[in-house]
């Protein structure tokens, strides 16, 4: 890793100098830190980075996700050692329109739930 946190607190006399030797301990976990550029090598700003874990069974779960910065920029972490991590990156290019959709009522399942069957206000 790049970095550790650390922190303690110092507090100064009056006219004091203070000559600081500050030891961390070993850091073991790691980061992902990259940029993200288009076809033209140009830095994609905004764009969304996801972080999943790729467990040994092939299961993926969704850890965490950040933003990249105005120069494509990102960083993840801290992340554990000896895991397999996957990243998935968004960027859309899409104009918004907004247009009145007429739709018909319908019975039927949610996605990944079963609906109770209630007055939507449809008729």
């Amino acid at each position: 890793m790049s970095g550790r946190l650390s922190m303690c607190t110092i507090c100064p006399g009056e006219n004091e100098q203070i000559d600081a030797v500050i030891k961390i301990g070993r850091e073991r976990r790691s980061v992902i830190y990259g940029t993200v550029i288009d076809e033209n090598r140009d830095p994609v700003a905004d764009a969304v980075v996801k972080l999943l874990q790729v467990c040994d069974n092939g299961r993926i779960i969704p850890l965490t996700h950040t933003f990249t910065d105005k120069y494509g920029q990102f960083l993840l972490g801290p992340l554990c050692p000896n895991q397999k991590y996957m990243l998935k990156i968004y960027k859309d290019n899409i104009t918004i329109r907004y247009d009145p959709i007429d739709a018909e009522c319908s019975d039927g399942d949610c996605i990944g739930n079963k609906c109770k069957r209630h007055d939507s206000g449809c008729k």
